[in-house]
């Protein structure tokens, strides 16, 4: 029996379909499976790695005493931490993180780590980030983590192609420059009082096109 061609093209294309078929012009795979339906590439800028802070301060907001207790232990991924106790509102500064893309490169992104976690999950709570590079008169927009957790977790804040909003230069990276301010927030009323923030570790990683 002869099978119709209109019914042998459609046969032929469902098995290419099914499998990979090489070509001339690259390998031909079926779509239909594939959750997003859609392609993207990574961009593959130089990057810092993440770099630890050496100096810290708490700054004004909430009972302005930022995370009053072992500040210092964020500046490292370790079994160590910092805490803010009763902390909704409070901030803190990182800075003097040694950044130092070479001369005359171009920023495409500048990425936050945070390893934090709290004493409890109930009402709304979140760690937001701001920057400046100019020492802390200016700011960018903060990004915010709101992943809820009463064990650590890694919240990832900005990114290889997300610059805040601006135009960095090398300079501004350097350490009489660059500050990472973070505020931590609880929003729920009765639910936030003594509400505890715990900080493990404030990264910062740069990404840039060298000169």
């Amino acid at each position: 029996m002869r099978i119709p061609v209109a019914i042998a093209l459609t046969l032929v294309a469902a098995s290419l379909a099914a499998v990979g078929v090489a070509t001339g012009f690259g390998t031909y795979s079926g779509q239909d499976d594939n959750a997003a339906n859609a392609f993207s590439s990574a961009p593959s800028f130089a990057n810092t790695g993440y770099q630890n802070p050496s100096a810290q301060a708490a700054t004004s907001g909430g009972d302005n005493d930022g995370f009053e207790l072992n500040p210092i232990n964020a500046s490292g991924d370790g079994p160590l931490y910092a805490s803010n106790i009763d902390g909704p509102r409070d901030r803190h500064l990182f800075y003097n993180y040694g950044l130092a893309p070479p001369s005359g490169s171009t920023i495409e992104g500048i990425r936050i780590r945070l390893d934090w976690w709290l004493d409890a999950v109930a009402a709304d709570n979140s760690m937001s980030v701001e920057l400046s590079w100019d020492g802390g008169t200016n700011w960018t927009s903060a990004k915010t983590d709101t992943v809820e957790s009463a064990a650590e977790h890694t919240g990832i804040v900005g990114g290889a192609g997300d610059t805040w909003g601006r135009i960095w230069t090398v300079a501004e990276l350097g350490n009489a420059n660059m500050r990472v301010r973070l505020t931590c927030t609880c929003t729920g009323g009765a639910e936030c009082d003594g509400r505890d923030f715990y900080l493990d570790w404030v990264a910062v990683n740069v990404y840039f096109t060298p000169p």
